[in-house]
């Protein structure tokens, strides 16, 4: 009950932690932004841990990793503007979390399972493949050095949203879809980034690449926790 209690405050402190992040942004206080960016997944791994009923698993290690390797990333993120290399940094760390985000979701399931057709597979590989090369062949003429670090990051992001869309009738309702949910944001927040740094600067696009962000990671450790709950 204790646990609980504290998560439910925990929720608050995310939320009000994640708006005055996208105030930073849109008003450009970089002193806020430096305060609340850097507080984001720590505080989600907290409210993580205590808002889970179960016993620990290695589903829950696999994302609670994720988050660690998701703030080495942000913080790496927030300084690019004084060494380029903190891009590739960045890039790193959250090629790391993805891949631990791919096998956590891998673990959560329950049941055994089925043998899924090949047209199923084929349905399930498909938007992602055709997305990855369409934003590749957007970009690859932009990316001189990075095109290789950036294909290996498009291609692991993608990974991981399929590691959540073969969760399909091996947890919740609930879960999968909110699992799935989350990882479509990041896969949208990663896109901005990608997007708004090598093809065509955007108009706030920190607003809406933290915001797609800070809701993916919301819901893919929320869907989890429905998973680890039932």
């Amino acid at each position: 009950m204790k646990d609980e209690k504290t998560a439910q405050i925990l929720k608050y402190v995310f939320i009000v932690i994640s708006v005055a992040e996208l105030c930073s942004h849109a008003f450009e206080w970089k002193f806020l932004n430096e305060f609340t960016k850097p507080l984001l997944m720590p505080v989600l791994l907290v409210y993580f841990r205590k808002g889970m009923n179960a016993p620990v698993n290695l589903s829950f290690i696999l994302a609670v990793f994720a988050l660690v390797f998701s703030w080495f990333g942000d913080v790496a993120l927030m300084y690019v503007y004084k060494r380029d290399w903190y891009f590739l940094v960045g890039l790193g760390a959250f090629a790391i979390a993805q891949a631990l985000y791919f096998f956590s979701f891998k673990n959560a399931k329950s049941g055994e399972e089925e043998q899924i057709p090949l047209l199923q597979h084929i349905f399930n590989v498909l938007p992602f493949a055709v997305f990855v090369i369409g934003l590749l062949y957007t970009l690859w003429p932009f990316l001189e050095g990075l095109k290789i670090p950036v294909t290996i990051y498009a291609s692991l992001i993608c990974l991981m949203a399929l590691g959540a869309v073969y969760r399909n009738g091996s947890t919740t309702t609930e879960s999968f879809n909110q699992v799935v949910f989350g990882a479509i944001l990041f896969i949208l927040s990663d896109s901005l980034i990608a997007i708004n740094k090598f093809y065509a600067p955007m108009e706030n696009a920190s607003i809406w690449i933290m915001g797609t962000y800070i809701l993916a990671q919301w819901n893919i450790i929320n869907g989890l926790h429905k998973h680890f709950n039932s």
